[in-house]
């Protein structure tokens, strides 16, 4: 069966609307995106080949359980997610390279981060869904010692200590978390007054922390001072009081697992290393990574 066959029967159990005209935007890793006409309207559908992919289904489920801004689901099969289309919007736009040194989005950004984190504590799916971290398991611990052989001081400092690590990395609390910043994920009011992330295959449990790294590794300087006073301001208003000693906690942990994350990701999931986890290769054979290790284990 086709995939545009799949998609239309699987949308047709779950709504009365009919859905026709696709044109194809991307194919990449089988997930499937086209714009569509659904219920004589334009939207986007994306249909995922694989179950883990379709998590972010149950995703757009909880965020709008939660009132946790999207951008709007108008159909939610088992494997296909109809959207509306941000680029005939009369309100929002599809966010550009641009946006990443805009102070002003930025700062609307850390509203919905904000947002996000504060909803996502007390979620009851939590423990449930994705966490990256996950996947530093003694198998891939051993898996990046064959790839980097350079690295073995770190991995087997890490082996040994393992049980450690992992009682480390689950004390902190955790909150829902984005995990997939860029500005290709991000859509804008036209006028600058909100700012939200779509695309949610990656949205799961972790520290804000991750997102703070995550988020302002790729901005600009000033976007990023921008986004961290303003979600600060906001956490004090609403808590009584900063969060910098759960920051350097986090932080501290992230140190050192958000590169093994890297790693293994980059060596699961890609044929060829990314010009990203170079760079975190080379944390690993010029011994940054042990030394941050050994302070931490």
């Amino acid at each position: 069966m086709s995939v545009l066959l799949k998609i239309q029967k699987d949308i047709e159990n779950t709504s009365q609307a009919t859905i026709r005209d696709f044109q194809l935007i991307r194919e990449k890793s089988g997930v499937h995106v086209y714009r569509c006409i659904y219920n004589s309207v334009p939207a986007v559908v994306k249909y995922f080949d694989n179950k883990d992919d379709s998590r972010e289904i149950l995703n757009y489920r909880i965020l709008a359980r939660h009132n946790i801004p999207t951008i709007k689901a108008l159909a939610l099969g088992d494997a296909s997610v109809v959207l509306e289309d941000i680029t005939v919007s009369q309100d929002w736009r599809l966010g550009i390279a641009e946006d990443l040194a805009d102070t002003c989005v930025a700062e609307c950004l850390a509203h919905w981060y904000f947002r996000l984190h504060e909803r996502g504590t007390t979620i009851p799916e939590l423990d449930t869904l994705f966490f990256e971290l996950d996947s530093i398991t003694k198998e891939n611990l051993h898996m990046l010692m064959q790839k980097i052989p350079e690295g073995e001081e770190l991995f087997r400092h890490i082996l040994t200590r393992y049980d450690k690590l992992k009682e480390i990395i689950y004390t902190p609390p955790f909150t829902l978390t984005y995990n997939d910043f860029y500005w290709t994920n991000l859509v804008v009011r036209k006028d600058k007054t909100a700012a939200k992330m779509f695309d949610y295959n990656l949205l799961g449990k972790g520290y804000r922390h991750s997102d703070f790294t995550n988020v302002c590794g790729s901005m600009s300087s000033d976007a990023a001072t921008a986004f961290t006073n303003e979600y600060n301001s906001l956490y004090k208003e609403a808590h009584g009081h900063d969060r910098n000693e759960a920051h350097k906690v986090e932080a501290q942990i992230n140190d050192i697992a958000a590169p093994l994350y890297a790693l293994i990701v980059a060596f699961t999931q890609r044929e060829n290393l990314p010009s990203w986890a170079m760079h975190v290769k080379n944390k690993v054979i010029d011994g940054s990574l042990l030394d941050k290790a050994r302070l931490l284990l």
